[in-house]
């Protein structure tokens, strides 16, 4: 595959190595007409739309297109949890993914180190990003992430990892467990008996979605529930 585009405007045609789509308006959509990325519950609907600036560039022989925009929008696009799911539990999964994705985006912790980007919307190694077609059909997720703007996970005042997963078994497992993880004391093996009997869905590490949903439609409260499955964190505002 050849490493440059051909970009044509009007009668004038050049080639570029990266070419960026910038929206007249900041914030404003993108839509990129040829991406095919089709929901199975429901193909008419196509995730082909995005916030802000999307840049495209050749990475290992295939065209990479990079969403550039503020950490909040991209909170925002995430397919993470359903838009019918307790309040409580949205805003859990809105903290934990806001403090995964700024952990990940230090440059001492970069996931991708050498490559121009800080995520992957591939959720076994990143989280499942999809952009404007998920914010527009999942407004009450949208509204936990402003309800949660800027708080994030911290373990003796620094920001941590907080994987999550499907459910349990009825224990969640420590870092050290299944990946073998020594400097995360925070990842630590707890009792989820909210998914007792049922069949481990996950890697199992940190918080349980399912356990989260059950605390939540008992009145716990977001804080409580990321308290409950990672150990002696706390639940903070930070400003970046």
């Amino acid at each position: 595959m050849a490493s440059a585009f051909q970009v044509t405007s009007g009668a004038t045609t050049k080639n570029a190595t990266v070419v960026r789509l910038m929206p007249k308006e900041e914030g404003g959509i993108t839509e990129i007409v040829t991406m095919e990325h089709r929901p199975a519950w429901n193909t008419s609907l196509n995730d082909n739309r995005f916030r802000n600036i999307i840049e495209m560039r050749v990475i290992d022989n295939q065209v990479a297109y990079i969403n550039e925009l503020p950490l909040e929008d991209y909170l925002k696009g995430l397919a993470e949890v359903s838009n019918d799911d307790p309040t409580e539990k949205q805003k859990t999964i809105a903290v934990l993914a806001r403090t995964y994705a700024r952990f990940y985006m230090d440059e001492a912790n970069r996931k991708f180190p050498g490559m121009p980007y800080d995520g992957s919307d591939d959720p076994a190694i990143f989280q499942r990003y999809l952009g404007y077609g998920v914010e527009s059909r999942s407004p009450n997720f949208v509204n936990a992430v402003k309800t949660t703007k800027d708080i994030v996970v911290t373990y003796q005042g620094k920001l941590v990892k907080t994987p999550y997963f499907n459910q349990s078994d009825g224990r969640t497992r420590s870092a050290e467990e299944v990946w073998g993880w020594t400097n995360t004391p925070y990842l630590q093996s707890v009792s989820d008996p909210w998914c007792e009997g049922l069949e481990l869905k996950g890697h199992g590490v940190g918080l349980s979605g399912y356990g989260a949903a059950a605390q939540a439609e008992a009145g716990k409260g977001f804080v409580e529930i990321i308290k409950y499955y990672y150990t002696g964190v706390e639940v903070e505002k930070m400003s970046f």
